[in-house]
């Protein structure tokens, strides 16, 4: 197995700092200084009325699975070395990447942030996938892997998520992040589906998340 870098166009444009994730009370944090910033999936998550935090050994692996497609992602836009783990779950790992690679990455122009981590005013942060230029637009992409089809109701939850980076993104950096993409790998078949929200769209996911944030406030105080 190997992830070989075909020579991308790989343009990091932005500084971005590592911060420190912390979990505490089942919320994942950023560390800024003295102070812990919660990140954009605890506040989503946080904010539905149902709630689960019970995870099956199939979950887990999903997890698992997911972390290390990212993890490999990264390494093979920055084409940095990959060191594959001799696991069932690398292995799927790997595959679903390569899907991502295969028939995904090619209509990008150019790649400008892998695993950036963002916060706006420290009210949240988290760590966007993937920044790149598509049909000349700046675009805020997410990786997703899956047993089945997403929800429409997940979908909205993922668009959210989107819609909070690219606010982040766009304040700290002076950017105009125009639209949103997410790249879904599925485990089994290895399928794929590729979910695109225009100017017009993503604008309203940012409405979305405005109220979401109000709301985590407000239970949260």
């Amino acid at each position: 197995m190997s992830l070989i870098n075909r020579d991308i166009l790989y343009s990091p444009y932005y500084k971005y700092s590592k911060q420190e994730v912390i979990k505490q009370n089942n919320i994942r944090y950023y560390k800024y200084n003295d102070s812990l910033v919660p990140s954009v999936t605890s506040i989503i998550r946080l904010s539905r009325s149902n709630q689960s935090f019970n995870y099956s050994s199939k979950q887990a692996d999903s997890f698992e699975i997911g972390n290390l497609m990212h993890e490999y992602l990264d390494l093979y836009v920055t084409n940095k070395k990959i060191d594959y783990q001799r696991t069932e779950n690398s292995r799927i790992a790997v595959k679903l990447s390569e899907v991502i690679i295969d028939n995904i990455f090619p209509m990008i122009e150019s790649f400008i942030a892998t695993e950036a981590t963002v916060h706006n005013n420290y009210n949240y942060a988290g760590t966007l996938d993937l920044l790149a230029k598509i049909n000349n637009k700046l675009t805020v992409i997410d990786y997703k892997s899956s047993y089945r089809k997403k929800s429409a109701f997940q979908i909205d939850e993922h668009f959210q998520q989107l819609a909070a980076y690219a606010l982040a993104h766009d304040s700290m950096h002076g950017t105009e992040i125009e639209q949103a993409m997410i790249f879904i790998v599925y485990k089994e078949t290895y399928n794929y589906d590729i979910l695109t929200a225009d100017l017009s769209l993503f604008n309203q996911y940012k409405s979305m998340w405005s109220d979401t944030l109000k709301y985590y406030k407000e239970i949260s105080a």
